[in-house]
């Protein structure tokens, strides 16, 4: 999985560097065409301003950040990645301006392992989460070369609805093996539930980054900080928000 991501990075970078070139090209090309023929800058006016969706999937890094006890909490949660299928519509706000409100929706599933061997024995912890995100933002879309490529910065908010997630903990030892499930969001005190250190349902965080469009092609990086904690037990022990990555591949129309 780290040489998937290291791969989406580097591809991003190449292409994002390719992108920012053409941008200042293309840019001064239309800056000097409307002061040409508009006697001004006319910069927006000559970008299309249409609604547009979008199409994608992506791979989620990301961290839960503890108050406290870092590595102890990472052990017990380890959740360390995650995969997402989504979709986007974007709104056009302002006439005449490539100003956009861009809302959806996205299911991601998060899992993750820590595991250690010593001595014979074997203690293995795995996580996984599904969860439902809704971004809103306000984007703006800077398109050039005829609108076959757009550059599109974006910020605004995101709200992630926690739909089910367990803990798993494997001990081995000599042929003998032990293994409980704990159910993420119960607050019971069931049996293989949580109780008090159960997650929270809900997270709302900040929701920034940038798209690159090539024709129909999209590729984008962003980022989502909760403000909102995932975990809250205790003032010093046990509480967290968690941040995701997103690196995603798509299609727009």
């Amino acid at each position: 999985m780290k040489r998937l991501y290291y791969l989406l990075v580097v591809v991003f970078v190449a292409m994002a560097t390719n992108a920012s070139a053409q941008f200042v090209q293309n840019t001064n090309q239309q800056t000097t065409m409307n002061t040409t023929n508009n006697g001004g800058s006319n910069f927006f006016a000559q970008m299309p301003s249409m609604d547009y969706n979008r199409f994608y999937v992506g791979y989620n890094p990301l961290k839960i950040t503890w108050e406290d006890y870092q590595s102890q909490n990472e052990e017990g949660c380890p959740f360390k990645n995650g995969v997402t299928v989504g979709y986007l519509h974007a709104s056009n706000i302002v006439k005449n301006v490539p100003l956009y409100l861009e809302y959806g929706a996205n299911f991601m599933y998060s899992f993750g392992k820590e595991e250690e061997k010593k001595d014979g024995l074997r203690d293995a912890t795995k996580a996984n989460m599904y969860s439902l995100n809704i971004p809103v933002s306000l984007a703006l879309r800077l398109s050039f070369n005829n609108d076959k490529v757009a550059i599109t910065p974006y910020l605004g908010l995101n709200f992630r609805i926690n739909v089910a997630g367990n803990i798993k903990q494997e001990l081995s030892y000599e042929g003998d093996n032990e293994t409980e499930t704990y159910k993420l969001f119960d607050s019971s005190d069931k049996d293989n539930a949580m109780g008090d250190l159960a997650f929270k349902r809900f997270q709302a965080g900040f929701n920034f980054g940038v798209g690159f469009t090539f024709n129909s092609v999209y590729l984008g990086v962003g980022h989502v900080v909760d403000f909102s904690k995932i975990a809250d037990y205790d003032d010093d022990y046990y509480v967290g928000k968690l941040g995701v990555t997103t690196i995603s591949l798509g299609l727009a129309f």
